[in-house]
């Protein structure tokens, strides 16, 4: 009998071994074609520099979205938080003289609280977590339009203008920073109790407190990790960018579309790899998609948003074929 558990496992363990490897090679050949059809221009180093670059937000956010949504809080209100917290820490450079402490400082500690206020609302309040999120999301929006609004005089501009310390956007730094956060995410998701305590929580709450597991601290530390990850791409887009321009009306949801198709991406390759690994592969599917598409001339908004909608749901076909188990 454990003869035959040890070769089913083995069985198991090479189909996702192939399957990753016909994944990867699919990606690859894509790759090939899309260079094709855009006249070589993919492959170009300033295209694939800028690639790399693009890369890098979606990825982190989605990362720290993975932490959130693995304890079941859909939290939708990430978008909104990340224009807030970024608003912080640009005001506290360029009102207060703060430099990199205050940028750092203030956009983690800013993101960390709304993250955990929202958490809050659907742990303690017993609020569905979608609908909590949905209404921090515009609570959150209009705090950010107050404050920047309240600088406005002293800006001489309705928007806050990151002008120093944007080292953190520039490339290759920005690439490296979001490697090392991939890399601690796979560590802390992976290798440690709190990672099987999350995954526990992810299989299901009630069996994982049946094992001991305390719920409610691990899903405020995945908050916490994930609002710490997140901060970090809203930093080094803010750096990148400039600016986080305020918005109302739903309207920061927009913001975490990419990070969101990561996620789903990640689940949908979830049988096939690692979850942390799988949002790697999402976030460059989702970067190398927009960029082939402004190549090829495809209007951003519908007809991207189109095309990334369908990767999404091959992504999902893909990874069911040929493949029995769960992966964790």
């Amino acid at each position: 009998m454990a003869a035959k558990a040890v070769k089913a496992g083995t069985d198991q363990k090479k189909i996702r071994l192939r399957n990753q490897i016909i994944v990867i090679g699919i990606i690859v050949v894509l790759f090939i074609i899309s260079n094709f059809f855009t006249e070589g221009k993919l492959f170009r180093p300033n295209n694939i520099r800028t690639i790399l670059t693009q890369v890098t937000y979606p990825l982190m956010v989605g990362l720290g979205m993975m932490f959130i949504f693995t304890t079941g809080m859909i939290d939708l209100s990430v978008g909104a938080q990340v224009i807030l917290a970024a608003n912080v820490g640009a005001i506290a450079v360029q009102i207060y003289g703060l430099g990199y402490p205050g940028l750092i400082i203030g956009t983690v500690v800013t993101l960390i609280i709304t993250e955990l206020l929202c958490t809050s609302c659907s742990l303690f309040l017993k609020i569905p977590s979608w609908v909590a999120g949905l209404g921090c999301a515009l609570v959150f929006e209009a705090l950010g339009v107050l404050l920047v609004g309240s600088y406005a005089d002293s800006l001489g501009t309705a928007i806050v203008q990151l002008k120093e310390c944007k080292t953190l956007g520039s490339f290759p730094v920005i690439f490296i920073i979001a490697v090392v956060v991939a890399i601690i995410a796979y560590f802390i998701f992976n290798r440690t109790r709190f990672g099987f305590n999350l995954r526990a929580i992810g299989g299901g709450g009630e069996v994982a407190e049946a094992m001991g597991i305390n719920r409610k601290k691990t899903i405020i530390m995945a908050a916490v990790i994930g609002a710490v990850i997140i901060a970090i791409g809203g930093i080094t887009q803010l750096s990148y960018t400039g600016r986080f321009t305020p918005t109302s009306g739903m309207g920061s949801l927009s913001g975490i579309f990419k990070s969101l198709a990561v996620v789903l991406i990640a689940g949908s390759f979830s049988r096939i790899f690692n979850d942390v690994v799988g949002c790697a592969i999402g976030a460059f599917i989702v970067a190398a998609l927009f960029n082939v598409l402004t190549l090829l001339g495809v209007p951003s908004g519908t007809g991207q948003d189109i095309c990334l909608g369908i990767v999404v749901m091959l992504c999902g076909i893909l990874s069911a074929l040929h493949y029995k188990g769960v992966q964790k």
